[in-house]
């Protein structure tokens, strides 16, 4: 029920409907509310068909990144299949090329213990022609051979051995050259020429029968005769000027061992040759001297050239210290891992 509003004047006038604010504020409010709640759905709406199209369309991603997942598994496992077969692949490789190694490296060992004992023979052999016959151009063909062998192969373990025998070739080269061989040859020569030397005895008995041959050719019977007469007689009784009257009193026997003292004395020379004894060499080279001056015919021609080359020989100069090979030696035996005792 409306109150009654008093009115000036003690009168009263009844009540109008007033305009309810707070309703038409509610109305408002609630249109506002509605197109709030209309325009929200429409953005859920949006929303959710947005979200359903990204949801599908993530949907078809997954189902596309699921398709590339077990195909990179698939890959995956073929890639490990075939690393697998790699690997036992490159295991037998691994053990064949182990195998292959040791047997390379067995090969490479045969070799260099070959070639070592056939440097160690060599240098043996060069070792042997200085110490037993001085024969240096010999010992210096050896050791080229040595080393030319060596230059074959690039063993880090020969270099010790490759360094020797340099070293001993160069110090046989900086040697004064002596031709050991060619001496001993001319030795041997004069062996052998001792046999045939003239002696001064034999000279004389062939200048006598010269004579005799002579007068008996050129005259007549009667002067032969006369001749032969002559020598007979001539032959009881000779009287000779000698400067060396003991060679006319040889006998053949003394002739056959003075020819002996001679060659005997050229081979101690040349033994004295061997061993490097320059005072033995030219002492026994003297005294053969003296046995041909004193004993054999000097004006015969063999003679003469037996002296000439005697002289020769001793011009030979045999005081010089021969280097041994025992550095090389002994490199080479370290580096066969054999101990000297």
């Amino acid at each position: 029920m409306s109150e009654a509003t008093p009115v000036e004047n003690g009168t009263t006038k009844p009540n109008k409907p007033p305009v309810n604010l707070a309703l038409i504020v509610a109305i408002v409010a609630l249109g506002l509310s509605g197109w709030q709640y209309m325009d929200t759905r429409q953005q859920l709406d949006s929303a959710r068909q947005a979200l359903a199209t990204r949801l599908s369309s993530a949907s078809g991603d997954t189902k596309t990144l699921q398709t590339q997942i077990e195909q990179n598994l698939a890959a995956s496992r073929d890639m490990q299949a075939k690393l697998a077969l790699v690997e036992a692949r490159v295991n037998e490789s691994a053990g064949q090329y182990a195998t292959l190694s040791g047997m390379y490296q067995e090969l490479t060992k045969n070799r260099s213990d070959w070639l070592l004992s056939e440097v160690e023979h060599t240098l043996g052999i060069a070792s042997q022609q200085l110490q037993l016959a001085g024969n240096v151009s010999g010992a210096v063909s050896a050791l080229n051979l040595a080393q030319t062998r060596l230059a074959h192969f690039d063993n880090p373990g020969l270099i010790a051995v490759k360094r020797s025998v340099a070293h001993d070739l160069e110090t046989l080269k900086a040697l004064p050259y002596l031709d050991s061989v060619g001496i001993t040859v001319k030795l041997d020569t004069l062996m052998q020429g001792a046999e045939t030397l003239p002696l001064v005895i034999d000279q004389h008995r062939l200048a006598g029968k010269t004579q005799a041959s002579a007068v008996a050719a050129d005259a007549p019977w009667w002067r032969r005769l006369a001749g032969e007469l002559t020598q007979n007689l001539g032959e009881m009784v000779r009287i000779r000027r000698m400067d060396k009257p003991e060679a006319l009193l040889l006998s053949p026997e003394q002739a056959f061992f003075l020819r002996e003292n001679l060659k005997m004395r050229l081979l101690d020379a040349r033994l004295a040759l061997l061993q490097r004894d320059g005072a033995t060499y030219q002492a026994d080279l003297a005294a053969a001297g003296q046995y041909v001056a004193r004993y054999f015919d000097r004006d015969a021609q063999a003679t003469q050239a037996w002296q000439a080359l005697l002289a020769d020989v001793a011009g030979a100069h045999l005081n010089v210290t021969l280097p041994d090979l025992s550095a090389s030696l002994k490199a080479v035996r370290d580096a066969q891992g054999v101990k000297e005792e």
